[in-house]
């Protein structure tokens, strides 16, 4: 893992942003493997609770507001 690092740190921004973008491509071909089942089913209970009108979405920049106003 230290040679990828060292690697890593050598890359231009640019060659940074292509391996990101080539890893986050390798990983969405077995992306079942990316959600461990408990985080699934929370997803679903959310998904249900959006579909009731229970919960709804806000946007991001609307979260991010609340998150900085609990600190």
């Amino acid at each position: 893992m230290l040679a990828v690092a060292e690697a890593i740190d050598k890359m231009t921004t640019a060659e940074k942003f292509d391996t990101l973008n080539y890893l986050w491509s390798s990983l969405s071909i077995s992306s079942d493997e990316l959600v461990p089942d408990w985080h699934r089913r929370e997803l679903e209970k959310t998904e249900a609770r959006v579909a009731a009108g229970v919960e709804r979405p806000i946007p991001w920049d609307v979260a991010k507001e609340i998150i900085k106003g609990a600190f």
